[in-house]
């Protein structure tokens, strides 16, 4: 009887989840006359940017193919920088729902995450779309893409986890955050050559999954070639370790972190 309650309930609770994704993403672009468009729009401008500035004035006569380069690397940590961000602020952006509907705190993270997810999809569509216009080919490494995902959108939610139950109670959180994505930006080879980490600081590796992920990712997607199964197994082992640690300090601490304040 337990189980068949089970099944009944669990369906509730998804349709729950994957309403309050739609409804969250459609808000960020609700009342622009674009509205959607910006999905598109948004990473185009940036890529242009970047591909300018370090095209024609700080690297000269770079390779064709860094503009697929560069949009890759924003691509990942857009996506790791979107998830952590929202997510660190929405149990307190969903407040009124947790003060007023019995709703799970890590649905709220999934609904907020898969928001993230809808967006990056725009993206690599966007990404497949400049493919047409350079030498890009796509064969067998490609169906490591949803892997890779998986262990980046593991990562990302696991951070977002941690950072959602903090920031309940230290709201300077916010700003500390944007410093360490600063400095991420700059660490992880979005703009410059990844082979200096190989060659020089390979320790990098291994302080995060983002760094072997982007790495991964651009093997098949601009490189059609397979992944770095040593990154790749070892991103995955951290992403589980780091996951389950982030989610029982989610599970012990926000709710009495949010009852607290």
């Amino acid at each position: 009887e337990e189980k068949k309650q089970f099944s009944i309930e669990l369906s509730p609770r998804w349709e729950r989840v994957w309403l309050l994704a739609k409804m969250d993403f459609l808000q960020r672009y609700y009342g622009s006359s674009l509205g959607l468009l910006w999905a598109f729009l948004n990473p185009l401008a940036r890529l242009l940017v970047y591909y300018f500035v370090f095209s024609y004035l700080i690297f000269k006569n770079q390779d064709p193919d860094f503009i697929l380069y560069l949009f890759m690397g924003i691509i990942v940590w857009g996506f790791f920088l979107e998830m952590t961000k929202r997510g660190m602020k929405a149990l307190e952006m969903k407040r009124y729902l947790l003060e007023n509907v019995e709703i799970n705190r890590h649905d709220i993270q999934l609904a907020h995450s898969f928001t993230v997810v809808f967006a990056f999809g725009f993206n690599i569509l966007m990404y497949f779309v400049f493919c047409f216009f350079f030498d890009v080919s796509f064969g067998l490494p490609l169906l490591w893409f949803f892997p890779l995902l998986a262990i980046l959108y593991v990562f990302s939610l696991g951070v977002s986890l941690v950072l959602s139950t903090i920031f309940i109670q230290i709201r300077d959180l916010d700003h500390i955050w944007e410093i360490v994505l600063l400095i991420g930006f700059w660490t992880v080879p979005i703009i410059w050559d990844q082979s200096f980490i190989f060659d020089h600081y390979r320790f990098m590796l291994y302080v995060s999954p983002i760094t072997g992920e982007l790495i991964n990712f651009r093997d098949i997607l601009l490189y059609n070639r397979m992944p770095h199964m040593d990154l790749l197994l070892y991103d995955l082992a951290y992403t589980v370790i780091f996951y389950l640690g982030a989610l029982a300090f989610f599970k012990r601490f926000a709710k009495g972190a949010a009852q607290r304040r």
